[in-house]
């Protein structure tokens, strides 16, 4: 079952702070498939990526060092000297190959369905925010601002804009990207409520104090702020400042503006429905970076189109990709176990425990639409979801059943009861709805309303789970039909709110929002994450609660009173989730020994890893002679012990 089951075309949230260090199903074993690993990580050190002219290299020395320019003391300001995130014993070059089941519909960085997963990961590797977060100690770190100061009443930030940060083009980055940025997020023909609301509705217009400082004031206090303020990815101005929301979404849908990142996609490297390739700049201005050292080693990341997911399992399998997210359990427990290429050594299987809290998954219920408008009628649909017999019958018991939508986490709700599996309970329930009579074909009618459910999903591999889940309505008097659609379309479908039950999964964040997913403001806006139309009094009072509470207990604790309201109204039937990243890679790249840090995600790997040579050579020798090579623990679990992650958002 997959862990992820949407995760190529949904992002956590557009709202978690974007740190530069970034933060796809079995094999019969034979000797072709110990041989067969492609070289893809065997690059020459050299870029494609161009150096351009930086203007001001150094900064513009026009402006005064008190405004920030060359020769800022940062006296008075706040800033965080960061060692090494990455490991020191990476080195530069060589390519990684991944893959993503579908092209989606723009590649844009903003705007109406722009939040997916592959959009979501340029934005990290291509663009920059403010600030960033130190993925091993959630603390505040310089990106495109070196310092920042916030007032003593939390309202009113000021940043100070590094003078050494350039956009790819060459161009200064100064305070009007950040203003330009805000413009067009702040442009309703974006048709971006959720980013809107979250970020520049509850912020005046940016000040441009000085060419390299900028000051923002907020409208409420929120503790969310700074988090979603500094976290901004930020574009450049000198293509923006003059473009509607809507001219940008027009102008910007499968191209790219300037960024500041250390990697940038060529247009050359855009291959509509087949790959898209991103370079490492040899002109990063923030490559020195104390921070940065061991980071972005890859010469090349690259991503094909693989369609079905078996086939791209395969192909992993074979060497035709080097590293893959495997979220199908069978895969993981039966054919990876009888291939020969991980027998050996060379094809690794690994699950790491990371303190990154665990996303959700289940079937969303739009609850504007009968007969699930009802929540008894939800509550019998929770009962009809044998979870235990698909666990043990499909999954191997990888998986660990839901009953919050802040699992692992200080917000997870204790006292929630699973909903279990009980045909007598949903046939009460059902009948308590006022469905009591029966078709010819057992079918419950109600006023000449049969009892019929489409549920639509986006992955083939589900259908053996909801083939279990339609007898067992059957059973009661549901018919539950069965509708697979690819990606793009179930991702438009529910964007639109054109569907009734639907197969979906969340990312999570260490900073939760959950007025995106779960206030009635958003239900009915177009764009927004709120697909279901929830609308709960009592959830809309403890989310306005929670966004002015600054004390963190007190916010968990807001949770947690939310998490039962929303777990009570039966909005998802929910599924399970894996608690660890479970991926499979080529023994060829080298890594630190936790293999991803503290709060890291398996697409860390991009950033963190690096081409080893020598390990490389090892591999090709050891396929050749048939050889073995020492086979790494699948499990790593580096920070094992009690502590508990920051929190959870769905």
């Amino acid at each position: 079952m997959s862990s992820h089951r949407f995760w190529p075309w949904i992002s956590a949230l557009l709202l978690i702070v974007t740190w530069t260090t970034f933060c796809v199903v079995g094999c019969v074993p034979s000797s072709r498939q110990l041989s067969n690993s492609t070289d893809s990580s065997s690059a020459k050190n050299t870029s494609t990526s161009p150096t351009v002219k930086l203007e001001f290299p150094e900064g513009d020395s026009s402006v005064p060092a008190e405004l920030g320019g060359p020769g800022f003391t940062g006296d008075g300001w706040m800033t965080h000297v960061s060692g090494p995130i990455g490991d020191p014993r990476a080195v530069k070059g060589g390519v990684i190959l991944s893959s993503f089941p579908s092209w989606p519909d723009n590649l844009r960085m903003y705007g109406i369905r722009s939040n997916t997963w592959l959009n979501s990961l340029i934005r990290r590797l291509c663009h920059e925010s403010l600030l960033s977060i130190h993925p091993g100690t959630l603390e505040f770190i310089p990106g495109l601002a070196s310092h920042w100061k916030i007032s003593d009443d939390k309202m009113t930030f000021t940043f100070r804009i590094n003078p050494k940060a350039h956009w790819s083009d060459g161009k200064a980055v100064t305070a009007e990207d950040f203003i330009a940025t805000y413009r067009l997020i702040a442009d309703d023909t974006l048709l971006a409520p959720m980013v809107k609301e979250s970020i520049v509705s509850n912020m005046d217009e940016p000040v441009p104090v000085s060419k390299y400082i900028v000051e923002v004031t907020c409208k409420e206090k929120d503790w969310r702020n700074f988090i979603a303020i500094s976290g901004m990815t930020v574009l450049p101005a000198h293509e923006i400042a003059n473009l509607t929301g809507e001219a940008y979404l027009e102008q910007y849908n499968f191209k790219y503006t300037a960024g500041t990142g250390p990697y940038v996609v060529h247009p050359k490297d855009i291959k509509t429905d087949e790959s898209i390739t991103l370079s490492r700049r040899r002109d990063y201005w923030a490559a020195d970076e104390p921070a940065h050292q061991g980071l972005y080693n890859f010469e090349k990341i690259r991503f094909v189109v693989i369609r079905d997911s078996r086939l791209a399992f395969d192909k992993a399998c074979k060497g035709e990709l080097d590293l893959y997210l495997v979220n199908t359990a069978k895969w993981w427990v039966e054919d990876l176990s009888e291939l020969a290429a991980v027998d050996h050594g060379y094809l690794v299987r690994r699950k790491v425990y990371t303190k990154f809290p665990r996303g959700i998954q289940g079937q969303a219920v739009n609850t504007r639409v009968s007969p699930l408008n009802d929540v008894g009628v939800r509550k019998a649909m929770a009962h009809l979801f044998d979870r235990k017999t698909m666990l043990e019958k499909f999954a191997y018991n990888e998986y660990e059943p839901l009953k919050s939508y802040f699992p692992g986490s200080d917000a997870q709700n204790f006292d929630n009861v699973l909903v279990e599996y009980d045909l007598s309970k949903a046939a009460a329930l059902l009948a308590d709805a006022g469905w009591t009579e029966r078709g010819g074909d057992g079918i419950l009618v109600r006023s000449g309303e049969r009892l019929t459910v489409t549920l639509t999903y986006a992955s083939d591999g589900l259908e053996k789970y909801f083939t279990v889940y339609q007898e067992a309505c059957k059973q009661v008097g549901v018919e539950l039909k069965l509708q697979l659609l690819d990606p793009a379309t179930h991702w438009n479908n529910l964007q639109d709110r054109k569907f009734q039950f639907a197969g979906m999964a969340w990312g999570a964040s260490l900073f939760p929002h959950p007025r995106s997913n779960w206030h009635s403001s958003m239900a009915d806006r177009i764009g927004s994450n709120n697909f279901i139309g929830f609308n709960n009094l009592e959830a809309d009072q403890l989310i306005e609660q929670y966004d002015k509470e600054f004390d963190l207990a007190k916010r968990n604790e807001l949770l947690r009173q939310l998490d039962a309201v929303i777990f009570n109204e039966h909005a998802y039937i929910l599924d399970w989730y894996l608690p660890c990243e479970r991926f499979i890679y080529w023994n060829k790249f080298g890594m630190p020994d936790t293999v991803l840090l503290k709060y890291h995600e398996w697409e860390d790997a991009f950033v963190l890893w690096w081409s080893d040579s020598e390990k490389r050579e090892v591999l090709k020798q050891a396929q050749r002679q048939g050889t073995r090579l020492s086979v790494p623990p699948i499990e790593v679990k580096p920070w094992s012990g009690k502590e508990q992650v920051a929190s959870a958002n769905h």
